[in-house]
């Protein structure tokens, strides 16, 4: 793994795998009858596919809203004889669509950068193809204290990452388990090698699948 210019990151959008897709359960699209009860006593007789009234249900989870609340609000949208039904898929997806828009704002390369920045011990963050996505000052730092090199150009030339465990492996255990993986390393440059030890994390990311590797022995 050779190291990157930290100024020249580029954020990726993540391919779409159709592996990836989770399958739609019959059940999902089957119509379901509910009397939702407003304010004022107001009560509303209304089809949805299983899936909008789950998804409905979920986003209410810890709100201070009713599904009274939602049905009231999207009924005064459309007025009393246009469809209600059709207007509450609407605002299930688009308030699905803005949580999700918010998390990946929260989970992007940007941020994950800001967070290894932070960090005030050596960090990387790698990729599935072993490259180097970011690291940090003290990273930098130690490579040059440690491969006693004359100056950061040095770095640019020669300079290898190698870890003991595949990251492909360190990232399914990682899936699978959800705990730390422990690994040694090594770091070569212009004849000189430094070995040493880190914890590997799952990247917070939702772009590509990536792990921080935390240096507790260099």
């Amino acid at each position: 793994m050779s190291l990157p210019d930290r100024h020249l990151f580029q954020t990726e959008q993540p391919d779409l795998n159709p592996a990836a897709l989770q399958k739609i359960e019959e059940s999902d699209a089957e119509p379901k009858f509910r009397a939702i009860i407003g304010k004022g006593g107001a009560r509303r007789g209304i089809r949805l596919e299983t899936i909008y009234w789950d998804g409905l249900s979920w986003l209410l989870n810890g709100s201070r809203q009713s599904m009274g609340d939602v049905v009231d609000q999207a009924a005064a949208q459309v007025g009393e004889n246009s469809n209600l039904a059709s207007m509450l898929r609407v605002v299930a997806f688009r308030w699905m669509w803005r949580r999700l828009a918010l998390m990946e704002n929260v989970y992007s390369l940007d941020h994950l950068n800001t967070l290894i920045q932070a960090c005030p011990t050596p960090a990387i963050v790698l990729t599935r193809d072993k490259k180097i996505q970011f690291f940090n000052e003290p990273f930098m730092t130690m490579l040059k204290q440690r491969l006693v090199l004359g100056n950061i150009a040095q770095l640019s030339a020669g300079f290898r990452f190698v870890l003991d465990t595949q990251v492909d492996d360190a990232i399914q255990s990682l899936s699978a388990k959800g705990k730390m993986v422990t690994t040694g390393f090594t770091a070569t440059c212009a004849g000189k090698q430094l070995a040493g030890q880190m914890n590997l994390a799952m990247a917070p990311t939702h772009q590509k699948q990536m792990v921080i590797g935390y240096v507790v022995r260099g």
